[in-house]
């Protein structure tokens, strides 16, 4: 396992993986992990837990990992962006994204703190 299943924090996440770099996995609903190939010149788009929260889950963050498929030693290689809105940015529901009479599924959050509370809930406490 070169990175456990989850989902990316901010709003959207850009990767150029290189020729050969196998691995990365997303997880469908189906219930299934598909391998998502590298294609030459092309970019994986994965949407992150902020869009899912700006569109009321009408887009969902991409559940993925990245496994060592072919067992090997070799490297994986992957150019990668991870797009967080400003610190003091609210994120909150699009009301674009509500139907008549539907309520947002999440409080509104600031990107900043949002963003730290996920990566400290990833630390382990020190003994």
């Amino acid at each position: 396992m070169r990175a456990g299943a989850h989902t990316d924090y901010g709003s959207l996440t850009i990767l150029l993986p290189q020729p050969g770099s196998g691995g990365l996995q997303i997880f469908t609903p189906e219930g299934e992990w598909r391998e998502v190939p590298p294609v030459p010149g092309a970019f994986v788009i994965n949407i992150g837990d902020l869009m899912a929260r700006w569109t009321n889950d009408r887009w969902v963050s991409t559940l993925h990992r990245v496994v060592n498929a072919d067992g090997s030693a070799v490297r994986r290689q992957s150019l990668a962006f991870f797009h967080q809105p400003n610190w003091h940015a609210e994120i909150a529901c699009l009301e674009s994204c509500l139907a008549p009479g539907e309520k947002p599924l999440y409080e509104p959050v600031l990107s900043g703190p949002y963003l730290m509370s996920k990566f400290q809930a990833t630390v382990k406490p020190a003994a």
